[in-house]
């Protein structure tokens, strides 16, 4: 028998409502709630907040409320309070009920210049400190790289960065309210780059034929389950190499750990680098640039350094004398005599100078060469294969499913906050997927051995595997 037509008629009152029911136990965001502790969001905030006046929106709402524009890759926040009217899982997860008051977007804004960025790496911290206790961070192997991010520019506006500080500084001494402004944090690049006026704190790069005006997030990935530890935003058109010394004591100060080996791309493979590995006891898997030669030409390989003499011997055995020191580069040119070389028998295989064949070292070529022999090659080939699911699948994870690539607000500040507020999203989804696994056979062994009465023993073997729900999709 068919039933009568589905009309819908508003109550006046409703009963026996609980919006926890309608919360399915599976639901991602009914176990980031039990994993997530965010009470010390209150006490890190409290020094930005008066005595008197009007009360704030709770900063743990606030700071859920930011997570979830991440976590749900909504586009703005404008977008984020309007949908959260009807998202009952988004409410719930918030501590909202059906009649709770809906706050303006700009609470978030406002938040977010109030407490600054220390309160998100303190997040970050903290989610990081959890994903160590829950063994997701090996500790012995770490990749570094970094990617491009585009800035919330025209990217057909740009204007050199000097003209725009200086165009910035004298509409502030226009202002009469502001006689004394103090560019803080807004450094001006080289005069040669290049900025947008809406942002000039970002820098402009050439990634893939492209070119970019944004920033830089620079991170390091822990090798055994992909764990961020570090995360280090600088504009575009920063070199990744003068950044490696900052992500590794921000990694080390955030897990307590110091890596054996580093991993990255020849981008960091400089005299400088290996050298500051070299100091801190750590082992380099990164190659770096080589001079090459013309074919049919001695390469720099045919030629011998004398430590002792302070020279190279050419394959003629003839000597190669210091010409002069480059500090910027680094680097010693040595140069061998041109009556000599015009008169060399190897010389169509050597150089066609009349002034001599040149051969430069590195002031830090020890170290260079020391990098060079540290692994083998086939243990090198391996972890540079590992870096590339590592560091790439991280930044690709990033984009696809936090919104990565593209800048959400203007200026370095809130770059950094963004960068990790993603970071923190990508570890609690980790540590998500982890929480949701059976516990393993080598667990319940470690676990045997802990326990003296068997009765405790299964109880607790009981427990553990109550957790092993289905993990969850990418």
């Amino acid at each position: 028998m068919m039933g009568p037509r589905q009309q819908v008629a508003p109550k006046l009152f409703y009963t026996n409502i609980n919006l926890s029911d309608r919360i399915p136990e599976d639901h991602k965001l009914r176990r980031l709630k039990d994993v997530l502790d965010l009470e010390f969001i209150r006490r890190e905030v409290a020094n930005c907040y008066g005595y008197n006046g009007q009360e704030s929106v709770d900063p743990i709402l606030l700071m859920k409320l930011m997570l979830l524009l991440f976590l749900e890759q909504v586009p703005s926040e404008r977008e984020l309070m309007r949908q959260l009217r009807y998202r009952l899982d988004w409410m719930w997860f918030c501590g909202l009920d059906f009649d709770a008051a809906i706050a303006d977007h700009s609470v978030l804004s406002k938040a977010r210049a109030l407490w600054g960025e220390d309160v998100f790496a303190g997040l970050f911290a903290q989610v990081l400190h959890q994903c160590v206790r829950a063994g997701l961070v090996g500790g012995q192997i770490l990749h570094v790289d970094a990617s491009c991010i585009g800035g919330n520019v025209d990217i057909n506006k740009l204007q050199p960065v000097l003209r725009v500080v200086a165009q910035k500084l004298y509409e502030r001494l226009d202002d009469a309210q502001d006689p004394a402004p103090e560019l803080k944090d807004q450094t001006p690049g080289p005069s040669g780059r290049l900025t947008a006026q809406s942002d000039h704190q970002a820098g402009v790069t050439r990634s893939n034929g492209q070119t970019i005006c944004g920033y830089k997030d620079h991170r390091s990935v822990d090798d055994a389950h992909g764990i961020i530890t570090a995360t280090v935003t600088t504009d575009a058109a920063t070199n990744e190499c003068q950044v490696l010394g900052q992500v590794l004591d921000a990694h080390e100060a955030n897990t307590q750990q110091r890596p054996q080996t580093v991993v990255a791309d020849k981008q960091y493979g400089t005299g400088e680098n290996y050298k500051d590995l070299r100091q801190k006891g750590m082992t380099p898997c990164i190659p770096h640039k080589k001079a090459t030669s013309q074919p049919g030409r001695f390469g720099h390989d045919a030629f011998t350094y004398d430590r002792q003499q302070d020279c190279f011997i050419c394959p003629a055995g003839q000597r190669l004398r210091r010409q002069y020191r480059d500090e910027v580069d680094r680097r010693v040119r040595y140069r061998g005599r041109p009556s000599i070389c015009r008169d060399c028998t190897l010389r169509e295989r050597c150089s066609c100078s009349n002034r001599g064949r040149v051969v430069e070292r590195h002031m830090d070529q020890d170290d260079i060469d020391w990098a060079d022999g540290c692994l083998s090659w086939a243990w090198r080939r391996r972890l540079m294969t590992r870096r590339k699911s590592c560091m790439e699948g991280s930044f690709a994870d990033a984009a696809n499913c936090h919104r990565f690539k593209r800048a959400r607000w203007r200026g370095l500040i809130k770059m950094r906050i963004q960068n990790l507020l993603i970071a923190t999203c990508q570890n609690l989804r980790k540590l998500l997927r982890w929480a949701a696994q059976p516990p393993t056979a080598a667990t319940l062994v470690a676990l045997k051995g802990l326990l003296s009465h068997s009765a405790d023993l299964l109880l607790l073997m009981i427990l553990a595997l109550g957790r092993g729900r289905p993990s969850p999709s990418r």
